[in-house]
């Protein structure tokens, strides 16, 4: 498998800076590690898997029901950069979604659920946007910080893992959909 920037640069800042932090559960070339959860916007959540509850299973893996070719699952939290993020990885969609893309995005906001859901209907997404409430996913994959994105092919293995934010999410993101779209 090719050195990727996106992982390349960026694999080691995944994880807090102390010398006591557990590394990723996950790194390029290993199975993506496979959830479900709510979302938020259902309405994108519908239109995508057909029912409000949405698994990384149903695009990648071993037979998913809808397969991608590539999955961006983008873990986040509503951050003064969000904003960016989330119209960068839309507008990813918009390019790519015919080629076979799929986007997740994945906040562990604990804030209420109201004010969530208005915050992500405000930014007018179409791909499902996840709440991981009790941070399972966040600790299964050992996130201790975010924005944090895995770039997840069609045979469900981690292709590219970063955490770059504002126009560098975008930028870094293109080439490697690119890549696996082009396999």
């Amino acid at each position: 498998m090719k050195a990727l920037p996106l992982l390349s640069v960026i694999v080691g800042l995944a994880v807090a800076p102390s010398s006591h932090a557990a590394p990723m559960a996950v790194t390029v070339g290993d199975p993506a590690l496979l959830f479900t959860l709510p979302a938020i916007n259902e309405d994108a959540a519908v239109a995508a898997v057909g029912t409000s509850r949405v698994s990384l299973g149903d695009f990648a893996g071993v037979t998913p029901p809808r397969p991608a070719k590539a999955t961006v699952v983008h873990f986040f939290d509503r951050s003064e950069g969000a904003a960016s993020q989330l119209a960068a990885l839309e507008r990813l969609k918009r390019r790519h979604g015919g080629k076979g893309l799929q986007v997740l995005a994945v906040t562990a906001d604990d804030s209420d659920l109201g004010s969530l859901s208005t915050w992500v209907e405000d930014q007018k997404i179409s791909f499902p946007v996840l709440r991981d409430n009790h941070r399972v996913v966040l600790g299964r994959y050992r996130i201790e910080r975010t924005p944090l994105t895995l770039l997840v092919d069609s045979d469900g293995r981690v292709f590219a893992i970063g955490n770059p934010a504002g126009e560098g999410l975008e930028l870094e993101l293109e080439g490697e959909i690119g890549a696996v779209l082009d396999r």
